[in-house]
């Protein structure tokens, strides 16, 4: 692709998020915190019960005196950065982003700033997991924690993956350790979470509500179920992928298992840091059926494309806080 169009398409997402008005059911929330910024230490117990990177951010907009269009600015330059980085590494960019629009674009990071710096540098870390660099992927974890405690949820990637490796082995005992240590972290992911909500004024925020946490399982659940299918049974290139996003496939099957144990705000959690599920294996598959027929292939492509539009429809139209989206207003046009 020309470079020239990258950094253009990657400028129009930085404005369209960072730059929006009264978009995002949070936003008044996120005013608050702003103001409230100017007033705390930059490093206290408001950081450290908080978010601790976007506290920064919002401590260096209040020194510069700026509005919340800085902080929306700069969380939207690191979230653009790492979803274009992600979707360079699929098949087709351009269907990675597709994907991603709908929900995590619009919904997730232009209404939940903190999640949406989270999961952009989960991105990174899921990245440098698949390439072995052990050190990287910690580095961007503890980012990821740091702009949002719910993001310890993504300690169960590697746990996961090192019990399939410890399953290969056929050692009882790994397996059995490894076992009790996913176990413990997902125990303690679930009651920091816990925790955290109790510390949230905003019910969109805190919640996203629980109504429709199923709705948001289920879209993990059919690109989780595309991998699983094509991983264990077939033979293109879902086979030879990372053990990444086999965690994360099966992670979305647990996060179901969440649900039906009534802890529906945490599999609400989980299913946010999932979402790359989506992004990885809608924005590969049409590319499995390539050497099939050109004509399968494009059928694919418009089905994902169909998909993707559906998504953003149905949203729009029946979320319960789609309202606090619409209209879509951009700074200065206000």
């Amino acid at each position: 692709m020309p470079k020239w169009y990258w950094v253009f398409l990657f400028s129009i997402y930085v404005a369209f998020i960072g730059l929006r008005f009264e978009v995002g059911g949070d936003w008044l929330t996120y005013i608050d915190i702003l103001e409230a910024s100017r007033y705390q230490p930059w490093v206290g117990f408001e950081a450290l019960l908080g978010d601790p990177a976007y506290h920064w951010i919002n401590k260096i907009a209040a020194a510069l005196n700026q509005e919340i269009y800085f902080v929306n600015l700069c969380v939207a330059v690191i979230y653009t950065s790492c979803l274009f980085a992600f979707c360079q590494k699929l098949k087709n960019p351009y269907l990675g982003l597709t994907v991603a629009f709908p929900y995590l674009t619009t919904v997730v990071a232009m209404g939940y700033t903190r999640q949406a710096g989270a999961i952009a540098l989960e991105l990174l870390a899921l990245m440098a997991l698949e390439s072995n660099k052990k050190i990287n992927s910690i580095l961007f974890f503890i980012l990821a924690l740091l702009f949002h405690k719910t993001a310890i949820f993504l300690i169960l990637v590697p746990i996961l993956m090192f019990l399939f490796d410890a399953l290969k082995t056929g050692k009882i005992i790994n397996i059995l350790l490894v076992s009790a240590l996913l176990l413990i972290a997902l125990s303690g992911a679930i009651a920091i979470t816990s925790i955290s909500d109790r510390f949230l004024v905003s019910y969109i925020g805190a919640g996203m509500s629980s109504s429709g946490a199923l709705i948001r399982l289920s879209m993990n659940l059919l690109p989780a179920t595309i991998f699983l299918i094509e991983y264990y049974t077939g033979h293109n290139f879902f086979r030879t992928s990372s053990k990444v996003y086999l965690a994360l496939s099966w992670l979305v099957i647990f996060s179901f298992a969440l649900l039906l144990t009534g802890s529906s705000t945490a599999a609400d959690r989980l299913a946010l840091y999932l979402i790359p599920i989506q992004i990885y294996v809608l924005g590969n598959l049409p590319y499995l059926f390539l050497t099939q027929s050109r004509e399968i292939f494009y059928r694919w492509m418009l089905l994902v494309l169909g998909y993707s539009f559906l998504v953003l429809w149905v949203w729009l139209q029946f979320a319960d806080h789609a309202f606090a989206w619409l209209p879509y207003r951009m700074y200065p046009f206000i």
